[in-house]
């Protein structure tokens, strides 16, 4: 497989993460945070063991959650698409920042056009990631809405 098919199939996967994610994030979740999306790569991304850079370059998007009504309160994450070193089963893994949960995506279903296979594990993959991330900027607001209304009286700390 050619550097150049790779790079698109990456792309193709990420194309359907996020398209996943469109449809998945409901209109309580973005009352409660804004949402941004940077598809930018700063060269800082090392493939994880196993995995090689796309020759493209990493082939990623971060995204970030602010919490609306809490200043400075945010959650953010990083997926990212990497070829294996071997490029058979699985020929592509994707990874999140955030967890050690990855999604291993075999060249089957991802070629020559995306499968039922794939949607349904990128359903299940964004969902968890969805989840995770609310939970996580939930307690965020907690505590800030704990400092601020009761002063430093909370029974819990960030520890």
């Amino acid at each position: 497989m050619s550097d150049a098919t790779t790079d698109d199939l990456c792309r193709t996967i990420l194309g359907l993460l996020w398209e996943t994610t469109d449809r998945q994030i409901s209109r309580e979740i973005a009352h409660l945070a804004d949402i941004s999306v940077d598809t930018t790569d700063d060269g800082s991304h090392v493939a994880p063991e196993g995995l090689v850079q796309p020759s493209s370059g990493t082939i990623t998007t971060r995204v970030v959650a602010t919490a609306r009504g809490h200043e400075g309160v945010e959650e953010s994450m990083r997926v990212a698409v990497w070829p294996t070193v071997s490029g058979d089963d699985p020929a592509f893994v994707v990874t999140r920042s955030d967890s050690d949960r990855t999604l291993p995506v075999a060249l089957a279903d991802v070629r020559p056009e995306v499968t039922d296979h794939l949607r349904g594990q990128v359903n299940d993959f964004i969902a968890a990631i969805i989840a995770q991330m609310v939970a996580d900027l939930d307690v965020k607001m907690q505590r800030t809405y704990i400092h601020e209304s009761q002063g430093d009286l909370a029974e819990y700390t960030e520890d």
